[in-house]
């Protein structure tokens, strides 16, 4: 299951700045994404969940692939995010926004033609739970497709920012790779078998490489200290000094990254797909 009280707050908090930033984190993971519709082949007339989908972004692009005889679920765990959602999606007859936990799925079995998920399930303290969930609301040859963040070594975009927070004393702990964590369905083959143990059949995991660009580092530390749900209630929080003290260490280890147009820093994705 997740922490579902404190996930719909963490999450509903930076809603706004999900509806601000959106576009530049579609245009950073366009090549997943694309290559994620590709692989599920969504068909018009087709009934399609979008899981921890947050602002919604997705919803013209799997409007128009369903056409008017299908339809589209838009959902997230926190509230503010599905209000966004709603507001994003309003002009399209096709598509529904609801609340919903990745782990407790609140519809019939087999609903869904198809179920997307782009950077959600990772956030879930039960993973088997989700994919069991999923499967269960998917109709006999319904597919899914996922993306989950690779191995935190892979992903320097996010732990310049998280491992400048720890080195400052604005978060505690160890990284991220426990259940729950950004990093935690980072490993291809337990993705995989997570997959396998649920039932899922031409189960297969792919690994994009990303390139987060911006003009400096404190644009990047903005974005991603905004976006990231928990960590954007610690910088609220902090002190002048602290953030001084973050930016200067973000700006050390982000300084291999630098380019003549700013800072390209890599990441990496893994695409799960699988038919049930």
């Amino acid at each position: 299951m997740t922490n579902t009280t404190g996930a719909a707050h963490d999450w509903s908090a930076v809603a706004d700045a999900w509806d601000t930033h959106v576009d530049y984190v579609d245009e950073n993971s366009s090549a997943e994404t694309n290559a994620l519709l590709d692989r599920i082949a969504v068909q018009s007339g087709e009934r399609v969940l979008e899981l921890a989908s947050g602002p919604g972004s997705l919803g013209a692009r799997l409007s128009a692939l369903v056409g008017p005889t299908g339809s589209v679920v838009l959902s997230d765990i926190a509230p503010g995010m599905v209000d966004v959602a709603a507001r994003r999606n309003a002009h399209l007859d096709n598509v529904s926004t609801a609340v919903i936990d990745v782990s407790t799925i609140d519809r019939p079995d087999n609903s869904f033609d198809a179920v997307v998920c782009r950077m959600g399930l990772m956030f879930t303290l039960e993973p088997s739970t989700a994919f069991a969930e999923i499967k269960r609301v998917l109709d006999a040859n319904g597919r899914l497709g996922a993306l989950t963040w690779g191995g935190i070594e892979h992903n320097p975009w996010m732990t310049c920012v998280g491992m400048s927070a720890m080195m400052n004393g604005l978060v505690s702990g160890g990284p991220p790779v426990g259940a729950g964590g950004i990093f935690s369905l980072s490993d291809p083959a337990a993705l995989e078998a997570l997959a396998t143990a649920a039932g899922f059949v031409d189960v297969k995991v792919e690994a994009f490489d990303i390139a987060f660009r911006s003009p400096d580092i404190d644009t990047h530390l903005a974005r991603v200290s905004s976006l990231a749900g928990p960590m954007a209630a610690v910088f609220a929080a902090a002190t002048p000094e602290q953030l001084a003290a973050v930016r200067r260490t973000s700006a050390d280890l982000s300084a291999q990254y630098a380019t003549d147009d700013g800072l390209e820093i890599p990441g990496r994705a893994n695409l799960l797909t699988a038919r049930a």
